[in-house]
């Protein structure tokens, strides 16, 4: 009796397997198939404004903020025109500086520390910051979560899908507040709802066309275009920080990097 248990225990384990096996070799084909079809961006990269200012190219503030879409005037209505140009030149925000920027502003950091690498697979694409912050876009079908599990955040929550080779991406929750904390800044409310078209356009560019469309604050929606340049003297994001200290000295209005 023991033997036919032992024997019978054996088969069905043998069984397990057998099954085991083959539902991973189907999930990996399936899994192999599904990265194939999707567009290669591995790599580090920042907006052409950050690659020139890097090389030089770019000297001055009117000049970097000239070249800088999200620092451009947003379509406010008249309500949040009055406020914008009553607080010109001064902080209409407390911060400190060292904030992290959040969405949108870290999809175009115009200096030379504005770099983030991508992460591709077929549930989520990544985007690594090096201040530590990263953006999740789903892409395996979700929705934003419902009203009552959706709060705001410095970064928003992101959903996308893929329409060939272009990523599509939904951004809503983003925590009300000026893009970054200077004065004349576009500040947007907590009902800016974002889309974004983001494609590589060569080998060695990205582009996202993004559209913020604020009904609190926006006469209609505003449009802009980023591109982004492949890095190649930099084979590794390396965390940065916000002000000068022992590994990030800042020489001639760049940040560097110091042996530790």
């Amino acid at each position: 009796m023991k033997a036919r248990v032992l024997l019978g225990l054996a088969f069905v384990a043998s069984m397990l397997l057998a099954f085991s096996a083959g539902h991973t070799q189907q999930s990996s084909a399936e899994r192999v198939r599904a990265f194939a079809a999707l567009p290669n961006w591995t790599g580090l990269w920042e907006t052409e404004t950050s690659a020139a200012f890097s090389v030089g190219d770019i000297s001055g503030e009117a000049e970097l903020a000239k070249r800088t879409a999200l620092w451009g005037t947003p379509p406010y209505n008249s309500e949040w025109l009055k406020k914008s140009q009553a607080g010109q030149g001064q902080l209409a925000h407390a911060a400190t500086f060292c904030s992290p920027p959040g969405f949108p502003a870290v999809m175009e950091n115009p200096t030379s520390a504005g770099m983030f690498q991508t992460v591709v697979t077929p549930e989520e694409t990544i985007l690594l910051f090096p201040d530590g912050e990263v953006r999740h876009i789903h892409t395996d079908g979700r929705d934003h979560p419902k009203k009552s599990d959706l709060w705001p955040t410095g970064m928003g929550d992101s959903v996308g899908r893929w329409e060939g080779a272009t990523l599509v991406v939904d951004t809503v929750a983003r925590k009300a507040g000026p893009i970054i904390h200077f004065p004349g800044i576009a500040d947007l409310s907590e009902r800016a709802r974002f889309t974004e078209r983001i494609t590589r356009l060569d080998k060695d560019t990205l582009q996202d066309r993004m559209t913020i469309d604020d009904p609190l604050r926006f006469e209609h929606p505003w449009s802009i275009a980023i591109r982004y340049k492949r890095v190649t003297d930099v084979d590794r994001l390396i965390e940065v920080g916000c002000s000068e200290n022992e590994r990030n000295p800042v020489v001639d209005g760049k940040f560097t990097i110091a042996p530790p």
